[in-house]
């Protein structure tokens, strides 16, 4: 099964706010503060998880919840970039929907040769209490591919994308370079998700 680490320390975080308000004698103050830091601490956890809903570089699983089954090919094609797709989105009343977790989305590959392949594995997971599909993918160049290992990510189980960069595709020398691969699923929170790969070409 996939585990989810947890983004705040709040136990650290209320005894800080704890000993300080016990430290000051004005009552006005101490309310003051109170309720300012209780609602940054809701702030904060609403936040942290929602961005850790879908970019969880700690995605842990085992072997067996990786899914292989009919794959997806992701290649520039300027006709899907300008094409919407009616993808039959999963309401957001759903009391069953699939949620996607992604380990990462971005990477950068750092200084580079020109005429190198760089390849980077994503790990796509479905945290949610229903299928997630991957309708469809696509990148920003053809000097990027990927390839997923299934296009439907049963709940708790995981996907692999394979990301493929071809440096010598055409002249990069003396540029930084970012290209991208974008991901349609029917994820009613997240329907469209972006994982850009960065290199700086000698």
């Amino acid at each position: 099964m996939i585990k989810k680490n947890s983004l705040i320390p709040l136990k650290k975080l209320l005894n800080h706010l704890f000993d300080f308000l016990r430290s000051t004698e004005k009552r006005a103050w101490d309310y003051l503060v109170l309720g300012s830091a209780i609602f940054l601490v809701i702030v904060f956890i609403i936040y942290g998880s929602k961005t850790q809903s879908i970019m969880n570089s700690e995605i842990q699983y085992s072997p067996a919840d990786v899914v292989y089954g009919e794959s997806i090919y992701a290649i520039h094609n300027v006709n899907i970039m300008n094409t919407p797709q009616n993808i039959g989105l999963i309401s957001n009343e759903a009391t069953e929907k699939p949620q996607i977790l992604i380990s990462e989305k971005f990477y950068d590959f750092g200084e580079v040769n020109s005429n190198q392949i760089l390849k980077r594995t994503f790990i796509f997971a479905n945290s949610g209490n229903s299928p997630l599909t991957i309708h469809r993918a696509y990148t920003t160049c053809g000097c990027t591919t990927a390839i997923f290992t299934a296009t439907e990510i049963p709940p708790g189980k995981v996907v692999l994308m394979t990301l493929q960069f071809d440096t010598g595709y055409h002249d990069m020398q003396g540029k930084t370079v970012r290209r991208g691969v974008m991901i349609e699923t029917n994820d009613p929170d997240h329907p469209v998700q972006e994982i850009w790969i960065q290199a700086k070409v000698r």
